[in-house]
C-alpha cells in the first residue's frame, strides 16, 4: 500500500508541475531519464531538437542506471527512460522501443601510448599492461563487455575502477593512461569533441539502445515531443 500511495503521489506531482508549466505559457513538462550508454550523444541531441519545436517546453534530465532508472519510471518519477536494453527490467505498464543495435568500444585519450604507434596496433596483452575503467558490474555495457572479453578468451584485467558517470569517466581517462569503454554513438560523439579516441580493437556483440515510457503519457505534449525526438536522432548518424 506504501508503494502505491507513492506512485499515486509521483503520478500527481508530475501532474501538478505539467500543469504549471502550461499556465506558465509553456508546452508542458518532459522528465528523461538517461544511462551512460545515451547520455553523450541520444539525449542531449534529442533535447536540442525538441527545444527547436517546442521553445518553451520545461525538461528536466536525470542520469543513473537503468536498474534505478526503470524503477523511478514504474513510479511515476520519469516520463521517458533512453539506455542499453534491459528486458529482464520491464514493467507491464511501460511501452518500450528499440532505437538502434551498435557495437561496443575501448577508448582512451588521444595522448595515450598505445595510440602513438600507428605502426603496431596494441593487442590484448598491450591492453591488459594498463587499468581499466568499466561500468558496474550487472549493467547492461559491462554485461556486454564481459560477454566480448569471453569471446575472446580473457578476462577483465585485475584492479579496475568502476564508475557509471559519464563526466567522472571523461576526467579519469582524460587525465590518466586508463583505458574506458563507450558504446559506438558515445564513442564517435568524444572523437568529433577531441576528448577521447576510439582503440583500434575489435569486440564482438552487439547492444541495443531502448526508449521506455508508461502507457497514457503520450498524450502530454512534451513527452509525445520527446519520443519523437528521440526517434529522428537515434535515425541520423553522429555529426
Amino acid at each position: 500500500l506504501i508503494a502505491h500511495a507513492r506512485r499515486i503521489e509521483a503520478h500527481l506531482d508530475s501532474a501538478r508541475d505539467d500543469m504549471q508549466a502550461l499556465r506558465d505559457g509553456g508546452s508542458g513538462l518532459v522528465v528523461v531519464g538517461t544511462s551512460g550508454a545515451s547520455a553523450s550523444d541520444v539525449v542531449p541531441m534529442a533535447v536540442l531538437r525538441l527545444l527547436e519545436w517546442l521553445p518553451r517546453a520545461q525538461i528536466r534530465l536525470a542520469e543513473s542506471t537503468m536498474n534505478v532508472l526503470m524503477q523511478q519510471l514504474a513510479n511515476g518519477e520519469l516520463d521517458v527512460v533512453v539506455g542499453r536494453s534491459a528486458p529482464e527490467l520491464h514493467d507491464t505498464h511501460i511501452h518500450a522501443e528499440t532505437l538502434y543495435m551498435e557495437p561496443i568500444h575501448l577508448v582512451a585519450r588521444p595522448q595515450h601510448p598505445l595510440l602513438q604507434r600507428p605502426d603496431s596496433p596494441p593487442d590484448w596483452p598491450d591492453l591488459m599492461a594498463y587499468r581499466w575503467l568499466v561500468w558496474p558490474r550487472g549493467t547492461p555495457i559491462r554485461n556486454a563487455l564481459e560477454n566480448a572479453l569471453v569471446a575472446a578468451g580473457h578476462a577483465l584485467p585485475p584492479g579496475s575502477v568502476e564508475s557509471n558517470s559519464v563526466t567522472l569517466n571523461l576526467t579519469l581517462l582524460g587525465h590518466s593512461d586508463m583505458i574506458g569503454l563507450a558504446s559506438h554513438r558515445a564513442a564517435l560523439r568524444f572523437s568529433h569533441m577531441g576528448a577521447l579516441r576510439v582503440l583500434p580493437v575489435r569486440l564482438s556483440g552487439f547492444g541495443s539502445v531502448s526508449m521506455y515510457w508508461r502507457e497514457n503519457t503520450t498524450d502530454r505534449t512534451a513527452v509525445a515531443a520527446m519520443l519523437r525526438a528521440l526517434r529522428e536522432v537515434a535515425s541520423s548518424p553522429v555529426s
